[in-house]
């Protein structure tokens, strides 16, 4: 029972830790409709927010995993929502939007350790029996930051100006990672552990590399499927969350504390879908996370053309808008718990940081390349209509194509890469 409750508090640190992460970074797209009514921007200009905050965050995906890999996750998530702090208070004073999108590349730096580590952390302290759920708890804490920024940001806006509500997110960020700073330095949990235990059980990897540590993972198609399907989370994520409150100011006619509203209630779904996910895979597909990845594909993409054929052409109450909020967010944004749990299962433990580094460069293509799309498509119709039906028409594509080539490979890279697995450390034990 100790250690459950040692597992939980773990967990729900991290989880505050991304919390004031994503609070601050989507709190900020939450307010992207006053920023483009203060430097006269089109939609497209404000989608390449998020393309100039996940390219270097892509560019440095696997070497930030590969650092985690080194200095560990504790240092990872202090260090990673340190930085987000310093470079959001620098939002506040941008007198461009060019000089935005600069910090916004300097934010992605920061963020591009937060994953590894998040993953890391989890797939060491929690018991793999329950790294699902734990993961999906987790990864929630940024579903619920999402949610409090979106949501309270724009109220602060409102009465005191976007630049000062960014003050507040930024100085909570700074506050929570010296909090985190003395947790890992002061609590024993990180430093004795049955994951740490385990993990000194593994034979040392001898001349281990960068590059070799790739060219290894690389050889799993498996992996590579699983990780494909991060183009389809990525791209929807990113669009959604880059443009949403724009579409509901824009084409809907709502208020901006409404559209912040929206946001934030499909984060709230992303919150109950992160650990929902992984418990349905668990007991409705005997932990077969290939089903409910493609069930997760078919989902947005249904979602997306029903916002687009349905809810754009039609007009819709907030009380019907907000529960479809909901059940978006749950699909979209509550299924990133699941693909991670999903790749560093694929993979022993020694090689999660660099995993997931892969995993993110497949997500974070899509986040570059989606959002200024999704806003040319508005720009060009004058509403967002096309954007919704090109991208679930996308996704649907996308998933069908990871459906063929996942059970294509499933059953071979299982039994090839756990082969090869075993005579490299058995190799390396005998060295």
């Amino acid at each position: 029972m100790k250690k459950e409750h040692a597992n939980w508090i773990v967990v729900l640190v991290i989880a505050l830790i991304y919390l004031a992460v994503m609070g601050n970074i989507q709190g900020f797209k939450a307010l992207l409709p006053l920023v483009q009514d203060e430097f006269g921007i089109t939609r497209a200009e404000a989608g390449l927010y998020s393309s100039f905050y996940f390219l270097s965050a892509t560019i440095l995906a696997i070497f930030s995993g590969r650092v985690v890999d080194k200095i560990g996750a504790p240092k990872g998530l202090t260090l990673g929502v340190t930085m987000v702090g310093l470079t959001i208070l620098l939002h506040s004073a941008a007198p461009l939007f060019a000089y935005i999108l600069i910090l916004a590349f300097l934010t992605g730096i920061s963020f591009s350790l937060l994953t590894p580590s998040v993953t890391k952390a989890v797939i060491e302290q929690v018991e793999s029996e329950r790294k699902s759920f734990f993961m999906g708890i987790a990864h929630g804490g940024a579903g619920m930051g999402a949610f409090l920024g979106a949501s309270f940001l724009p109220l602060v806006a409102a009465s005191f100006g976007w630049r000062n509500s960014l003050l507040v997110g930024g100085f909570l960020a700074l506050a929570i990672g010296l909090l985190a700073f003395l947790f890992f330095s002061l609590s024993s949990l990180s430093k004795s552990t049955t994951a740490n235990k385990a993990i000194s059980e593994v034979p040392e990897k001898k001349h281990s590399s960068l590059k070799n540590d790739l060219l290894y993972l690389l050889k799993n198609r498996y992996l590579l499927s699983v990780c494909f399907m991060g183009i389809v989370f990525g791209m929807s994520i990113s669009s959604i969350t880059g443009h949403f409150s724009l579409y509901i100011t824009r084409d809907l006619g709502f208020s901006p504390e409404l559209a912040g509203l929206g946001l934030g209630i499909a984060h709230l779904g992303g919150i109950a879908g992160q650990p929902s996910w992984g418990v349905l895979t668990d007991k409705l597909f005997q932990g077969d996370r290939r089903k409910g990845l493609s069930l997760v594909g078919g989902f947005i993409a249904a979602l997306c053309l029903i916002f687009g054929l349905l809810i754009s052409q039609f007009p819709t109450p907030a009380y019907l808008l907000l529960p479809a909020s909901f059940l978006l967010g749950f699909c979209v944004m509550g299924a990133m718990a699941l693909y991670f749990t999903t790749v560093s299962e694929l993979v022993s433990l020694e090689y999660v940081g660099v995993a997931t580094g892969i995993a993110l460069i497949f997500t974070r293509t899509g986040v570059v390349l989606a959002p200024p799309v999704f806003g040319l498509a508005a720009d060009i119709t004058d509403n967002y209509t096309l954007s919704w039906i090109l991208l679930g028409t996308v996704v649907l594509l996308l998933s069908m194509i990871f459906i063929y080539f996942s059970g294509k490979f499933k059953n071979k890279s299982k039994t090839t890469f756990t082969t090869e697995e075993n005579n490299k450390n058995f190799s390396s034990g005998s060295q």
